[in-house]
């Protein structure tokens, strides 16, 4: 998938509603292989020129930490973020990620619930009242994926880990095999900022110990050299602060909590 997005014919087809950056729906045509059939497949293009200026991330950044995200992902085997690659030719640049289509018959990694419905695979996080005055809870799955994404959010420093950027989907469809229907992670923009900004409604994993393979993985990503990963992406201090954030992980050796001193949980929640 990521050669026929780096190489494919890019055609937009329109701006995604609800956006707050320059969000397209767009098809590439290409091949996965060299010479290979053709086929046409959907898209989400984040264009640099269209990103908005925020105070605490550099201008023109946001669509390359997109592509950082799937990278880490994929090098580290968690595959929780869609195929994602990066465009020249397209305007000043912008990143390209194969589009998820949510599976209607899976169950919703991240719920709006009344209270007495959150049972024990359910992780509440925040109570809130609907503008018809209903109580609801915001609540997440406890699936080990989902504590997969939690974890994979802590060492990007996700800012911006939103109930309705976490999905059950699929973004392969090859017309032979039935989608392979997976959790999916999107809007990975707002990550690997080098001062703490973790923002999230996946706090139902905080303080719960690492598990020997999550100690293995943060431990890669704290001693491999993730320069030829992502040195083109990210600048050389966000790269070290996240080996620093895993270093911090390994020593604590627990999920973290949230902080006391700002808000960590994204506006608003889904």
């Amino acid at each position: 998938m990521c050669r026929l997005l780096s190489t494919g014919t890019v055609r937009p087809l329109g701006r995604m509603r609800g956006a707050s950056n320059e969000t397209l729906l767009a098809t590439v045509t290409g091949s996965d292989v060299p010479e290979g059939p053709q086929r046409t497949v959907r898209t989400v293009l984040k264009t640099r020129a269209g990103e908005r200026p925020l105070h605490d991330f550099p201008s023109g950044t946001l669509s390359l930490r997109e592509v950082a995200s799937h990278r880490l992902s994929a090098h580290l085997g968690l595959d929780v973020v869609p195929p994602t690659v990066w465009r020249d030719d397209i305007g000043t640049g912008a990143s390209l990620q194969a589009y998820v289509e949510s599976d209607p018959t899976a169950e919703e990694p991240v719920v709006l619930a009344a209270e007495e419905a959150v049972d024990d695979g359910l992780a509440p996080v925040l109570r809130a009242v609907l503008s018809d005055g209903t109580d609801v809870v915001l609540a997440h799955s406890l699936t080990a994926d989902m504590r997969a994404l939690a974890l994979f959010d802590v060492l990007i420093n996700n800012a911006d880990r939103k109930g309705g950027h976490v999905l059950r989907g699929a973004w392969e469809f090859d017309g032979h095999s039935p989608p392979r229907v997976a959790l999916q992670a999107i809007d990975n923009g707002l990550s690997f900022h080098a001062e703490p900004k973790l923002r999230t409604v996946l706090w139902g994993f905080a303080g719960s110990p690492l598990t020997a393979d999550e100690r293995a993985l943060v431990e890669r990503v704290q001693s491999e050299d993730l320069d030829p990963v992502l040195g083109d992406v990210l600048a050389t201090a966000e790269i070290d602060a996240l080996s620093e954030r895993a270093a911090i992980l390994l020593d604590a050796g627990t999920l973290p909590l949230p902080d006391d001193d700002r808000h960590v949980v994204p506006w608003p929640p889904l």
